[in-house]
């Protein structure tokens, strides 16, 4: 049966609705006769919200999940315009359908999704990846998990290396398609909330780089494109990240939000991980090794214009552009979402250190 209507939030859920859902998925043979919901992951994603069913099938229900993850848009009315105005839950949708299993990375299955980009609904039925250990970037990653994960992106970057499949997928934008253009404005108009946000811990000196990223931040854009593309994930942090595969043959790991994906520079998702992820203190001592891995994995997988020298300014390139996802997050952040806001306080410190231990703004455009 197709489905036509999209349940707003977890109460609009039924085991009608799942039925219809997971039948028009290619699961012919279910019936769902009831379900229990629990909401997981508050203070974790931004855009959306998330919660976790355990379905009690009409038959045995052999061979059918016993638990899946569903994913509605976030009630936080300024974050859900945010995700509206760039499309991201379509784009989420879309990218489940068309890349998914073929990412490179491990990412959950797609049991059913669909978008109505005009009103914002979506929904997603998406596999339950536990008991994979879910990544916390508020208490940042550990040296070995943060190895694990760059380890991870790299193979995806590689296959998707210059590959003019990229092009063909009309959903995933360039990093410096007009849609993203709006992200100079939305920075302008967050940049006083975000400076009384952070207060004393703003430097004279980040102060300075930050104004004038105000009126570059389409020239960076442009600048990503100008780089060797690939597929990116562009919000490659850890509470994306799930560590620890369920069985031999599995990855060690998973990344799922994949909503803000792109064709751009893949350093720039190198960039975002360890600047906002890892400790100030695990950064700096693993930084450099991790940079290393990271162009090791692409030559061992074909990739052989690229080195350690490029992909360095490339990533201090990035870092720079990482204080505009603090900026715009921040200022435009729902208060009330207390873990939100302690992540995006120590984002915004390890961000800001990355900057002036890499000399970043030396990367801005003149």
């Amino acid at each position: 049966m197709a489905i036509v209507d999209i349940p707003k939030s977890p109460a609009e859920l039924s085991p009608e609705w799942l039925t219809d859902a997971l039948q028009s998925g290619g699961a012919t043979n279910v019936r769902v006769a009831s379900f229990d919901y629990e909401p997981i992951a508050a203070g974790v994603g931004f855009l959306g919200k998330l919660g976790r069913l355990r379905l009690h099938y009409a038959k045995n229900g052999k061979g059918l999940p016993r638990t899946l993850i569903v994913k509605q848009p976030t009630l936080d009315a300024k974050s859900r315009q945010l995700a509206m105005m760039f499309r991201f839950y379509e784009r989420e949708v879309s990218f489940y359908r068309d890349i998914g299993s073929a990412a490179g990375i491990r990412v959950p299955t797609m049991h059913f999704g669909t978008a109505d980009p005009k009103s914002g609904d979506f929904v997603l039925l998406m596999e339950d990846l536990a008991p994979a250990r879910i990544g916390d970037q508020l208490a940042g990653c550990s040296a070995e998990d943060a190895r694990s994960a760059v380890g991870a992106l790299a193979k995806c970057h590689a296959l998707w290396w210059r590959n003019p499949r990229l092009e063909a997928f009309a959903w995933l934008p360039a990093t410096n398609d007009p849609i993203n253009h709006f992200a100079q404005f939305a920075y302008q108009g967050c940049w006083e909330p975000f400076v009384e946000f952070v207060g004393e811990r703003m430097t004279p000196g980040l102060r300075r780089t930050g104004e004038a990223l105000a009126t570059n931040v389409i020239r960076m854009l442009d600048g990503f494109i100008e780089r060797p593309n690939t597929l990116v994930h562009g919000d490659y942090r850890a509470d994306n990240l799930f560590f620890g595969g369920t069985g031999q043959d599995v990855p060690a790991l998973a990344a799922v939000d994949w909503q803000v994906s792109s064709r751009g520079a893949g350093a720039f998702d190198l960039a975002y991980f360890l600047s906002g992820n890892v400790s100030t203190e695990v950064r700096r001592s693993i930084e450099m090794d991790l940079l290393k891995h990271y162009t090791d994995i692409l030559r061992e997988n074909g990739v052989r214009e690229y080195g350690f020298e490029l992909c360095l300014e490339d990533y201090r390139f990035g870092v720079l552009f990482c204080l505009l996802y603090s900026v715009i997050v921040i200022g435009t952040l729902d208060p009330t979402n207390a873990r939100g806001v302690a992540v995006f306080h120590a984002n915004f410190e390890r961000v800001a250190a990355a900057i002036t231990d890499l000399d970043a703004d030396a990367m801005m455009p003149r």
